[in-house]
């Protein structure tokens, strides 16, 4: 996946929610960079002493950086765009799931942040600040640097910087060579100064896996995850207690026309009673007809009751490969199936 096809979503099969938050967190991402990255360069002694140069920099209504992406070409970048198409697909579901599920009172996820443990108190508490960064005030989906890889945000880092260098090159008639230094530095410093706010994925799949350590995933704690509309705990509890990644978790919870939901829920065991309720709860909020997403979780759960588990067992294997390592071999099988056409 790209992100120029992300931004043509013809070519990505996306519903219209994923696609206009998809366009929108990917332009307020470029623009909070922009928007960092001019503050610093106004502030440098180095910049050149241009007025009409400093004045736009400096001018909040002059955008930069995303129309110069509109206009050249969005850059390659599969592993952003995975996170932007995510984050979109994640967004709808939770706010599809808030509307149709019951919330508990008095849960176990809210006491978590007094556990006894303080290792599992410190993860349930970072948590619940990062899943308070998904959504603005205006509960439209949210993405900032501390959601990217540390090579993701790199990048973007320095494409946005490139974009203001052409900028003043084209626009002011500046030699881009005299704009390098303090562009440079200033994304350099802004780079070494790493957003310490780590990604929410990654900070569920830690709490899970230290409440599995303390005997504390079971069936009801899992239930009560998507019952609160927390679903990256869910996909973390998922992850966890069938031995696979968050990515390849996600991957499969989120394709109700498919069984992979179902194979991932037997494959941990989980309570027939229980299990039904979730492949409901998440077609519901994926396919958003709720007698299309009934009579797709009915066709699963009679599955369920008959698969056996050495079948289980081979469905799963090819998902516990890994999410990265997985979708390398299907890029080497498609080219090679190609080749041989």
């Amino acid at each position: 996946m790209s992100l120029p096809a992300l931004m043509q979503p013809q070519k990505i099969r996306l519903n219209e929610i994923e696609r206009i938050a998809i366009r929108r967190l990917y332009q307020n991402l470029v623009e909070n960079i922009e928007s960092e990255l001019r503050a610093r360069l106004l502030a440098r002694a180095d910049l050149p002493d241009v007025p009409e140069f400093r004045a736009s920099l400096g001018a909040a209504h002059v955008a930069i950086a995303w129309p110069a992406f509109v206009r050249t070409g969005f850059p390659e970048d599969p592993e952003l765009a995975d996170i932007l198409v995510h984050r979109a697909q994640s967004y709808g579901v939770m706010r599809n799931l808030r509307q149709n599920v019951v919330m508990a009172e008095n849960s176990r996820l809210e006491v978590l942040t007094d556990h006894g443990d303080r290792d599992i108190a410190r993860d349930a508490m970072r948590l619940l600040i990062a899943e308070s960064r998904f959504n603005d005030r205006f509960d439209d989906p949210r993405l900032g640097r501390g959601d990217l890889s540390e090579a993701a945000d790199h990048r973007l880092v320095w494409t946005v910087a490139a974009a203001l260098r052409d900028y003043g090159r084209q626009q002011h008639g500046l030699d881009g060579w005299s704009l390098d230094e303090s562009i440079i530095g200033v994304a350099t410093a802004m780079l070494a100064e790493q957003d310490d706010s780590a990604p929410a994925d990654g900070i569920a799949m830690a709490l899970a896996a230290r409440l599995d350590r303390a005997g504390l995933l079971d069936d009801a704690l899992l239930v009560e995850a998507l019952n609160s509309a927390r679903l990256t705990l869910y996909v973390a509890i998922l992850a966890v207690r069938s031995g696979t990644d968050f990515d390849t978790a996600w991957e499969m919870a989120a394709m109700p026309d498919a069984p992979s939901h179902m194979v991932l829920l037997k494959s941990i065991s989980m309570e027939r009673t229980a299990a039904s309720h979730l492949l409901v709860a998440m077609a519901r909020a994926i396919l958003l007809d709720e007698r299309e997403a009934d009579e797709v979780a009915a066709r699963w759960m009679e599955a369920y009751d008959v698969v056996s588990p050495n079948a289980v067992a081979a469905a799963m294997r090819p998902w516990r490969l890994g999410h990265i390592y997985r979708s390398a071999i299907t890029r080497f099988a498609v080219n090679a199936d190609g080749a041989a056409q």
